[in-house]
């Protein structure tokens, strides 16, 4: 009985080594499996690190926006226009350029109005030459050619004040008995607003006003000979009635003070200048 007894201990302690062995493999496994699954998330770790940033393509640059150059321009008040005296519409054809240097606020311009209308049976003409020069400045900061800035409107609009001098030759008649001839110089300032009117940026529209003086030498003159009413020749005459001799050109004077022109101008800009190189183009932006 005693030597049962000590096989059975001896059982029992073999059990109880087994069952600590088979519990610290087991620990051992949990610990390298929690080692490895630690590893594994550190290398995932460093490879998300080191992933190399997907490159974002940028779009192409937009087109840099040139600076205007040259202008043409028409006072569309001025087709219409009705003439007292004349008794009918008479629109007056005009045409203008305007010239914007590299940089800087001021601009400048020439005009020309061209009415040539006649109507021989009923001695009615309204014939007039008007050629202007003028100067603006533009209030609003410009751009200059090298400045990069994305504008939509022009470099030149809004507010200006302009200054200007004015030529003028003229030929009115109404009727038979009255008509005059001469020419006369003119000047003064003005001012107005400019504001974009198409999205590709060629068309604008302006609005303005011209206070100032127009001087002018005429002569009166009628049809048929005023000194003999019975020779017929179908002629004009200067209203002269003294000896010829004695008739000077131009001896009559005439100043005008006060509003000299009011226009709502349609303008489009022709040629802007270059960017990356010399020269002009037809079109408003640079690639």
């Amino acid at each position: 009985m005693r030597n049962f007894g000590r096989y059975i201990v001896i059982i029992l302690l073999l059990i109880v080594c087994n069952l600590q062995q088979a519990l610290a493999l087991k620990a051992d496994s949990v610990i390298i499996a929690d080692s490895a699954i630690m590893a594994d998330s550190a290398i995932m770790a460093d490879s998300v690190a080191v992933e190399p940033m997907s490159v974002i393509e940028q779009p192409d640059s937009l087109p840099l926006p040139r600076r205007e150059f040259l202008s043409l321009k028409t006072n569309l008040l001025f087709y219409g226009v009705y003439m007292p005296g004349y008794d009918r519409w008479c629109p007056i054809p005009n045409v203008a350029v305007e010239y914007y240097p590299k940089k800087g606020h001021f601009t400048f311009g020439a005009s020309l109005d061209f009415p040539w209308w006649q109507d021989y049976k009923a001695h009615k003409y309204f014939q007039i030459r008007n050629y202007q020069l003028d100067a603006r400045y533009y209030l609003k900061a410009s751009r200059s050619v090298s400045d990069q800035r994305d504008y939509r409107a022009p470099a030149f609009s809004g507010f200006f004040a302009q200054a200007y001098a004015n030529i003028g030759l003229f030929g009115i008649c109404f009727d038979a008995d009255r008509g005059w001839v001469g020419e006369g110089i003119g000047g003064g300032v003005g001012a107005g607003y400019v504001m974009p009117v198409s999205k590709n940026g060629h068309w604008r529209l302006e609005f303005g006003l011209q206070v100032g003086f127009f001087h002018c030498k005429y002569d009166p003159y009628q049809y048929e000979n005023p000194v003999d009413p019975n020779y017929h020749d179908g002629l004009y005459y200067y209203k002269w009635t003294q000896s010829p001799s004695l008739f000077k050109k131009r001896q009559y004077r005439y100043t005008w003070l006060g509003p000299t022109r009011i226009g709502v101008t349609l303008t489009y800009d022709l040629l802007y200048r270059r960017i990356s190189k010399k020269g002009v183009s037809f079109k408003n932006r640079e690639k």
